[in-house]
């Protein structure tokens, strides 16, 4: 004896949640996996040499935001201003080369000017407290504090930021996610 179901697609639709609120919920459960990941990331990665920890990507993590464009549950990470915290994220999991604005890029190499612009530090300071030093036949120069006989920055033409696919969580992780905040909504209409 075979038995067999057939369900009319106007029945699942009026049994289902709005699409709307599905994709809300993933969109939700996406943006938890997202900054959770981030935490931990933060939490994983060491600070540089001496430096205060800059909790990069905790702030970014912070950024992470869902919607629901057209049919489809986004997530974004990244702040709205260019320069705010998390920003550059895309750079970090993409990979790619930075240029200055101007005639150099200045790295931090000195845990005093840690999360300062020169140009701050010249603002504070005075233009006399610093010197840049630019050794003939190289492509790079320092900034130095004249008081302390300290350099300060690296002055560099551009800086190349290897591509780290575990900027983000993988795509299993991100389904799943969205899955489990979807699931409480499906369970509802049962």
């Amino acid at each position: 004896m075979n038995l067999r179901l057939t369900i009319s697609p106007e029945a699942v639709r009026d049994a289902m949640p709005p699409d709307r609120e599905l994709l809300d919920a993933a969109a939700r459960g996406m943006v938890v996996a997202v900054r959770r990941h981030l935490r931990e990331k933060n939490s994983r990665t060491p600070p540089r040499g001496g430096f205060p920890k800059s909790n990069y990507y905790a702030e970014a993590g912070d950024t992470a935001r869902g919607s629901v464009q057209g049919g489809a549950a986004v997530v974004e990470v990244g702040p709205d201003d260019p320069n705010g915290p998390g920003s550059g994220i895309a750079l970090h999991y993409y990979g790619g080369t930075v240029y200055p604005k101007k005639k150099a890029l200045a790295i931090p190499i000195s845990p005093a000017v840690a999360g300062i612009w020169p140009s701050e530090a010249v603002g504070e300071a005075g233009a006399e407290a610093f010197s840049m030093i630019w050794p003939k036949g190289k492509n790079h120069g320092f900034i130095k504090d004249n008081e302390r006989n300290e350099l300060l920055w690296l002055l560099v033409p551009k800086a190349t930021i290897p591509a780290d696919p575990d900027v983000l969580p993988t795509d299993e992780e991100i389904l799943s996610a969205a899955e489990r905040a979807v699931l409480p909504l499906l369970e509802g209409t049962a």
